[in-house]
């Protein structure tokens, strides 16, 4: 065989190229920090405004908290108010057919004695609605208002304006700026 058949023979494993020993770069050791900027390099910053900027960090990041515990903290307090509101108006709806049926008791001719006490059990739930923050509305020769009023009749009255309460046929209730319970009335044509 040949010189020229043996490299044939010979596989890609068994052939190592040369390579010239690798040796490590050397580094100079830098005996002074670079006080001036070369060209195109922004200064390396000091210890000390890198404190100063973490600080800076620190505190926006701070403050920025603070200020969505405040943000959660409000609007916890709005829910929790609403959420009262909601089950204060739906527990007086619930009672409100029962001070109907008692004013419209009171309005019969009967017993004094028996008056007098319908009369103390009116004024003790008037009471309790006060406490809560409940208010009656609805009265005759108030002006019309949708958002108050549910008009379930017209009327012809010449002593009142047009779209002014002719005559309440069931109170209306407001907690606050809600309505709990619209006033039934009649109004003037």
């Amino acid at each position: 065989m040949s010189h020229e058949e043996e490299k044939d023979l010979n596989t890609p494993e068994q052939e190592q190229p040369e390579t010239e020993p690798q040796t490590e770069p050397q580094t100079e050791p830098q005996t002074e920090p670079q006080t001036e900027p070369q060209t195109g390099e922004a200064p390396q910053p000091t210890r000390e405004e890198e404190l100063e900027q973490q600080l800076r960090e620190t505190d926006d990041r701070y403050k920025r908290v603070l200020a969505e515990y405040q943000n959660f903290r409000s609007r916890s307090l709005k829910e929790r108010d609403g959420i009262w509101q909601d089950a204060v108006a739906s527990t007086v709806s619930s009672f409100l057919p029962v001070i109907d049926t008692l004013e419209r008791a009171l309005e019969q001719e009967t017993d004094e004695n028996y008056r007098k006490s319908l009369e103390l059990i009116a004024r003790q739930y008037g009471e309790c609605l006060e406490h809560l923050g409940v208010k009656p509305y609805g009265q005759r020769g108030d002006a019309f208002d949708p958002n108050l009023h549910n008009a379930v009749m017209m009327a012809e009255d010449e002593e009142l304006e047009p779209n002014t309460v002719a005559e309440v046929l069931l109170k209306g209730y407001i907690l606050g700026e809600r309505v709990v319970r619209h006033a039934m009335v009649k109004v003037s044509d």
